[in-house]
């Protein structure tokens, strides 16, 4: 990808976390998270046709607990209209191309935590020309090329070590990239991987299981001030460059994000 296409998707992306999007979701869910997560939808649905066009998914179905759901449909704000609006931009900005106007469907699910979102990513009908998912498409080349100024996490509370890789394994086992001495940790217990200028942390399905902030997680888009707790006993402090000293105050967000309550 060259610098001109690179920087025209990651101000898209900006532009999504922005002034009128961020407020599509009546407060309850972090826009750069949606943003990232269509993202990955559409990047994670991508095919190669015969002809070595890559295409995007055309259908998204967006999963949101059904509290928040309710919130955001008597927000009275036309959400699948302008998601969809914003995923042929995406797909502009990437570099595929779409068989039709896209369809986003807006979906209450009690299997999704409140204040998170799913959104997965299908054609809506399989094209014949279609040969395989493409294995590196141009949206990758974001995923290395941008990321946060000196990130790092802060491993039970005495041992920096800096995310200076798009992907970063966790684990007891020694061939990990972050040694965590502790036998409730799974040999390879979580992952940290770089997506669009954001780390994502993932569960491995661990046994002791992964938390973020206290609360159990699969995938999370990771916040500077985030506590990450592995297993039982094993915490990592996910810090940013300039934010490391002020882990402390309060995040200007925190009104408009609360902490999930169970």
């Amino acid at each position: 990808m060259n610098g001109d296409h690179f920087s025209r998707f990651e101000a898209r992306i900006q532009r999504l976390i922005e002034g009128g999007f961020a407020r599509l979701f009546a407060g309850r869910l972090h826009p750069r998270e949606v943003a990232i997560r269509l993202a990955r939808a559409m990047e994670d649905g991508a095919v190669q046709t015969a002809e070595g066009v890559m295409r995007a998914p055309d259908v998204y179905l967006v999963r949101l607990h059904p509290q928040d759901h309710r919130a955001i449909i008597e927000s009275g704000e036309d959400i699948t209209t302008r998601l969809a609006e914003e995923l042929v931009e995406l797909a502009r900005a990437s570099g595929l191309q779409l068989a039709q106007h896209p369809e986003v469907r807006l979906l209450a699910d009690r299997g999704v935590p409140p204040h998170e979102v799913e959104i997965t990513a299908q054609h809506v009908r399989p094209n014949r020309e279609t040969t395989q998912a493409m294995p590196l498409n141009r949206l990758q080349d974001v995923m290395q090329e941008a990321r946060p100024r000196q990130a790092m996490l802060i491993v039970n509370g005495d041992r920096y070590v800096t995310l200076d890789k798009p992907v970063i394994n966790l684990g007891r086992q020694r061939d990990n990239d972050v040694i965590i001495d502790d036998p409730t940790v799974s040999r390879h217990h979580a992952q940290i991987r770089l997506r669009f200028g954001s780390y994502v942390l993932f569960d491995l399905g661990s046994r002791g299981g992964t938390t973020v902030n206290g609360y159990p997680i699969h995938e999370k888009v990771l916040q500077p001030g985030d506590v990450i707790g592995l297993a039982r006993s094993s915490t990592c402090v996910y810090v940013e460059d300039g934010v490391a000293d002020d882990l402390d105050d309060p995040m200007d967000d925190t009104e408009a994000y609360p902490p999930l309550r169970p």
